[in-house]
């Protein structure tokens, strides 16, 4: 009976969550980068190079994602640039303004260091799924952590016992 009760209190609540109104959910996150104006973009720009250096929130970024993020960013400037504001441009140089700022939003908001990334398996000798969340940053850590460690069991002599 009390199985039944704790159940049906469980159900309950998960039933009740999906009737909170859409005012109280989370505000959307900002992008990273959003360019108006070749000024607020140049401010932009600056601050998105100092996050992808190693202790930046973008500091995990792969060479090959950061070398994207940079000729994003040029042709972004170059657009900018030629143009005095996003009002100013052509259709066209408005669409590859977007699109080389949808880039550079996708690639920085996948190497976030605060980006949650949960997985829901079963532990090893469990049938039974827990679901583990980390932060981007606490997982590159750990992977860095257990390289080094290989690296090093690796340089150690290993000896062999007996005859």
């Amino acid at each position: 009976m009390n199985r039944f009760v704790t159940f049906s209190a469980a159900l309950a609540l998960v039933s009740c969550a999906a009737c909170i109104p859409a005012a109280h959910a989370a505000p959307p996150v900002a992008k990273p980068l959003v360019a108006q104006s070749l000024d607020s973009f140049m401010q932009d720009q600056a601050r998105i190079r100092k996050d992808m250096q190693p202790g930046g929130q973008y500091g995990y970024i792969s060479n090959l994602e950061k070398n994207r993020v940079e000729a994003s960013l040029a042709q972004m400037q170059n657009l900018l640039t030629a143009n005095k504001s996003k009002a100013d441009m052509s259709e066209s140089d408005k669409v590859a303004l977007v699109n080389a700022q949808e880039e550079v939003n996708g690639i920085l908001e996948h190497n976030d260091n605060n980006r949650l990334v949960c997985e829901h398996v079963a532990p090893v000798g469990s049938h039974r799924p827990i679901t583990t969340c980390h932060t981007y940053a606490e997982i590159m850590e750990q992977r860095e952590r257990t390289q080094h460690d290989m690296q090093r069991m690796q340089a150690t002599p290993q000896f062999k016992s007996g005859g």
